[in-house]
């Protein structure tokens, strides 16, 4: 295959670099920094523990405190396969759930009753709910990737990765070193306007062979936060009714 943007090489941290373009699904054949780009896709998800254990994990356990401004909100997360999700929230003292049941997203708001999202946030949090990374199976999430050189994050060299659906953008930072992801941003419509979000990850630990992220900083539209698991668990027993609407929260 040849490789699209042969012609255009350009020069990044002293070295020159030809962007490598592959579709979803298809290999990549262009050498970046005499890698490919799914040499870099390999080495990230070997470093997050490797492809078949990845596939093998069946559900996620998190509790996670949140702190923007003077907002602090405590998360119980489950999520289990294919794409089950319930966000348990205690956020300034007002208790808010958002559960995704395979098909449609509900929110909770107190004792009241589900209430079904509308159309833009529930195609948002389908796009988020299935439990494999899209790097995993790009084609199989509908997204395009693509390798666009190499950037500096804090001093170091990263791989930059672009994962494209439909009108969302997204670009991965992987660092050479440890091949983990270190900052991610986004680009898209929301709610009729443009937005950006840029969150950077740091204090990878394992568990259950997996490597997670435990701190996770972002900046969008000029405000900033900070996310801190407490805890995590893969492969926890869950009651699969924990993803109706109605159940209550545990």
């Amino acid at each position: 295959m040849l490789c699209k943007s042969l012609v255009t090489s350009f020069l990044v941290l002293g070295l020159t670099f030809t962007p490598a373009i592959a579709a979803a699904g298809e290999g990549a054949e262009c050498v970046q920094d005499k890698l490919t780009l799914q040499t870099v896709v390999d080495k990230h998800l070997k470093a997050l523990g490797g492809k078949e254990r990845l596939k093998a994990v069946k559900t996620l356990l998190l509790t996670t405190v949140t702190r923007e401004g003077d907002t602090v909100t405590t998360t119980h997360v489950q999520r289990a396969r294919p794409n089950f999700v319930r966000h348990d929230m205690d956020k300034n003292g007002a208790q808010v759930s958002k559960v995704f049941d395979g098909q449609q997203g509900w929110i909770v708001e107190g004792s009241a009753a589900p209430q079904r999202m509308d159309k833009e946030k529930n195609t948002m949090m389908a796009e988020s709910a299935p439990f494999d990374d899209a790097l995993l199976d790009p084609k199989a999430q509908g997204v395009a990737l693509k390798l666009d050189g190499v950037e500096e994050v804090n001093g170091s060299p990263a791989f930059k990765l672009i994962l494209t659906r439909g009108t969302t953008t997204e670009v991965r930072l992987i660092d050479q070193g440890s091949f983990l992801e270190v900052r991610r941003t986004y680009a898209g419509i929301h709610e009729g306007k443009a937005y950006t979000k840029a969150v950077t990850f740091s204090d990878y630990r394992d568990v259950d062979g997996i490597m997670l992220s435990y701190r996770t900083q972002w900046e969008a539209d000029g405000k900033q936060g900070e996310k801190i698991i407490q805890s995590a668990r893969y492969d926890a027993p869950i009651d699969a009714s924990v993803f109706r609407p109605g159940t209550p929260r545990s």
